[in-house]
């Protein structure tokens, strides 16, 4: 749990200080982060809290894209669009425990 905070909370300040950064750049820098945490993180049966984790980066990415328009709107339906042009990288499992 405290991990899980910990992480949520380090990319959340990495894409507030990064928003100005195209979305091409976020996308790959996200993904690299988010590679690296399932490598570390990705063995069996954690595949639920990676995906879970996915689903908070995509919350956090929207609410700082948001905060880069001046209207501060940005529908769900909006951001898939987004997402469909730069998608995160899916969950792996890349280990299993010993």
């Amino acid at each position: 749990g405290k991990r899980f905070t910990r992480t949520l909370n380090n990319l959340s300040e990495w894409v507030r200080k990064n928003r100005h950064l195209p979305l091409r750049e976020q996308r790959q820098k996200l993904n690299e982060k988010l590679r690296g945490h399932d490598a570390y993180y990705g063995v069996i049966g954690n595949s639920e809290r990676l995906s879970n984790l996915r689903y908070e980066v995509r919350r956090i990415w929207r609410k700082w894209l948001m905060r880069r328009d001046r209207e501060r709107r940005m529908p769900w339906e909006k951001f898939d669009a987004i997402m469909r042009n730069y998608p995160l990288a899916p969950p792996r499992v890349v280990h299993s425990e010993p």
